[in-house]
């Protein structure tokens, strides 16, 4: 998605490069220091023009590289589903969704008049004739696939859990903001979906108790890296907010069978030494240190190696154990 691309079809009309920079600084400086005045600000057209601008060209290729990391038998069944966009503000995963191939009808759930009226006036432009429904309640429905963009950390776990009663969904997908206040929430909502019969797909290995639960310093996210459109790349450098390295807190469930799922997930990246790669690895539900010795690795297989982040998936033998270290050999991995 180019900024060019949406720039016709915001509440809004900017004067100037400068006047949008201003203005998504605003909505930033808004978003993390004043949240309590949040209602306030997406009452206002410049500023949730200002927000549509910069999190609909960036959240394209952040569901795009989420969904590298899914079942791609389990993504392919998505794409028949109704999508419930839960606090959809102007629609930005909703169309990111649909422009990837959904069939089904998308809702839009949403509060916020001005962000509803900045969504029509997207797809309006952007994607005419597509079935969308604008619901500011949540409604059942067959076939439903539930899905929360950062809008779980905002309303906490309980809340989440109604929607989830109310909606009855097969399937639910959470890309929430990967940091250590919101893993006890995240922690609630998985205990109990799995206590619902939902199947866990990403990213636990297994249903099993987390490791992490009774931390109070761990909490499990992810790391994507998104390669953003020049102009968009642009205007990320000129607000001075990073979108190419975002941390992310990513969940998959489904009611239905089983899908084949990596056994083996990093959740940290140790520094390396001159020898190895360190890693904390999630393998079923065990946390364990991986150590992949470096010598007798190719400079593309190293490479390779380095690349990899907290949420990418391995597969490994054992070569030995060393105290509370398993010096392992990489079969396949994914990124």
């Amino acid at each position: 998605m180019l900024l060019k691309d949406c720039m016709p079809f915001l509440l809004h009309e900017f004067s100037s490069e400068s006047d949008l920079v201003k203005a998504i600084e605003e909505v930033s400086e808004k978003f993390t220091s004043q949240r309590e005045n949040i209602s306030h600000y997406l009452s206002d057209k410049r500023l949730t023009s200002a927000y549509t601008a910069f999190y609909l060209t960036t959240n394209f290729p952040k569901l795009r590289e989420v969904f590298r990391w899914l079942p791609p038998e389990w993504t392919a069944a998505l794409k028949h589903c109704n999508f419930i966009d839960v606090g959809a503000g102007p629609g930005t995963f909703s169309l990111a969704w649909k422009m990837f191939g959904g069939e089904g009808k998308i809702y839009q759930v949403e509060t916020s008049e001005v962000m509803t009226l900045q969504a029509k006036r997207l797809w309006e432009g952007l994607m005419p004739n597509s079935p969308v429904e604008y619901l500011k309640t949540i409604k059942k429905m067959p076939n439903s696939f539930l899905f929360f963009g950062h809008s779980a950390n905002e309303m906490g776990a309980a809340k989440v859990i109604r929607y989830v009663e109310d909606t009855t969904p097969e399937h639910i997908l959470f890309i929430e903001p990967g940091t250590k206040s919101f893993f006890p929430e995240m922690l609630k909502i998985r205990d109990y979906l799995l206590s619902r019969n939902f199947n866990v797909l990403f990213p636990c290995p297994t249903a099993l108790e987390c490791p992490m639960k009774n931390s109070s310093e761990d909490w499990c996210h992810q790391i994507i890296h998104v390669r953003q459109e020049d102009d968009v790349e642009r205007l990320t450098q000129l607000v001075k907010k990073d979108r190419r390295t975002l941390p992310l807190t990513v969940h998959a469930y489904s009611r239905q069978g089983s899908f084949k799922t990596p056994q083996e997930r990093l959740v940290r990246v140790l520094p390396d030494t001159k020898f190895s790669f360190e890693w904390e690895v999630c393998h079923n539900n065990n946390l364990e240190h991986y150590q992949v010795m470096k010598r007798n690795l190719e400079k593309s297989r190293l490479k390779e190696l380095a690349l990899l982040v907290a949420g990418s998936s391995v597969e490994t033998i054992l070569d030995k154990n060393i105290e509370q270290t398993k010096r392992v050999e990489i079969i396949k991995f994914h990124k």
